[in-house]
């Protein structure tokens, strides 16, 4: 009875200590066990069975592309020698449709996702950073290697940076806030929007009372949406649309939908304001909290692997690096299950190759635990 006793309660403290490396390998800014390809052929696969289309854009919700809308500036060096022009967004239209949208007033929130980087000015600078300043419901994204045009920006910028490595080259997983407590764009937006936001406490991170992710892996709600030209559609019609029911409750997101801003994802090619939008739905959703049914399932999942682990016997005719490449494989398909499971039903990525690793060593230590008992 006691030796029952005590591996119920050994298997109790694995599956606690597995939650934790869980939820500590989620929290990092990049994958290291390729969720993305996982959830990219378990995405290919759904939309195969379903049909499932790119997504249906919501009512709510207004795309504005800026990528053929254009304007040469000259650039200079650092000692001030000209060293040719670029092509930047046109900055007096977006003043231009900034002001239709304040006149409105009544829209929902702006995602101006346009980095107005230090180096290119105009002569519409002005009047449209001060628009920006004095617009309610409004972020621009910021980037770590990157300087604003004017200081007064910074009030309105949020963080739009991931990281990527070697393995994951492109878009995998979003940072909420980083590690100096800076909010993402995302975050900026579901904070105004609903007064909640994502605070540090300790080694853990809470959405109020509730245990939250600091970096997210969101759903592809949204993959190539309908957009509108900034000039073409929108402001060369400004004196025929009623700008008061056209923008009413709509969440605005300018940006690039052609070539400047195209990062590829586990869904396939989807520009960057998108991304932003899906992981703001994402949060809308509460998506970046994990609930009771997830943390009672998790532990469920953790703690039946524990028994499994600690009534594992050595087989003392194999070698232990064979052992343990078998405890991988076995421990890996368990969590690749558990993956898809977990996107499909609560929307959120879970770590495969660092907790198979956690529980792969642990078992191989136990059955070489036990092989020396029995040999002493």
């Amino acid at each position: 009875m006691k030796i029952r006793k005590l591996k119920i309660l050994s298997a109790i403290l694995l599956a606690i200590l597995a939650m934790a490396v869980s939820y500590f390998c989620t929290n990092l800014n990049v994958s290291v066990s390729g969720e993305r390809d996982v959830l990219k052929y378990w995405n290919a696969f759904i939309s195969i069975l379903s049909n499932k289309s790119d997504g249906t854009i919501p009512d709510n919700v207004l795309f504005i592309d800026v990528s053929s809308d254009k304007q040469l500036v000259d650039r200079t060096d650092e000692i001030g020698r000209p060293i040719g022009n670029a092509a930047i967004t046109d900055r007096q239209k977006l003043a231009e449709m900034l002001d239709l949208i304040k006149e409105a007033g009544n829209y929902e929130y702006v995602l101006l996702d346009v980095f107005f980087e230090d180096g290119f000015e105009t002569a519409y600078d002005s009047i449209l950073f001060n628009r920006i300043v004095t617009m309610d419901r409004i972020v621009i994204p910021q980037h770590k290697d990157g300087i604003l045009a004017s200081p007064l920006l910074e009030e309105k910028a949020a963080y739009s940076d991931y990281t990527t490595t070697l393995k994951e080259d492109n878009f995998t997983k979003y940072p909420l806030l980083d590690k100096q407590g800076n909010l993402s764009i995302p975050l900026r937006m579901y904070s105004d929007m609903t007064g909640r936001t994502i605070k540090r406490a300790g080694l853990l991170y809470l959405d109020r009372h509730s245990l939250s992710r600091r970096v997210v892996f969101p759903k592809m709600y949204l993959l190539n949406a309908t957009y509108r030209y900034l000039g073409a559609s929108l402001l060369d019609y400004r004196d025929v649309i009623d700008w008061n029911s056209f923008l009413k409750d709509k969440i605005i997101v300018f940006g690039s939908f052609i070539d400047d801003d195209i990062h590829l994802t586990y869904a396939g090619d989807v520009p960057g304001c998108v991304i932003n939008y899906n992981v703001v739905m994402s949060l809308m959703r509460g998506q970046h909290r994990i609930p009771i049914g997830l943390i009672i399932a998790y532990f469920l999942i953790f703690f039946f692997m524990s028994l499994l682990l600690l009534s594992g016997e050595s087989d003392i005719n194999q070698s232990w690096a064979w052992i343990w490449a078998k405890l991988f494989v076995l421990y890996s398909v368990i969590l690749t299950l558990v993956c898809i499971l977990v996107f499909t039903i609560w929307g959120q990525a879970h770590d495969v190759l660092l907790t198979s690793t956690f529980f792969s060593v642990v078992d191989t230590c136990h059955r070489w635990v036990i092989n020396r008992k029995k040999n002493a």
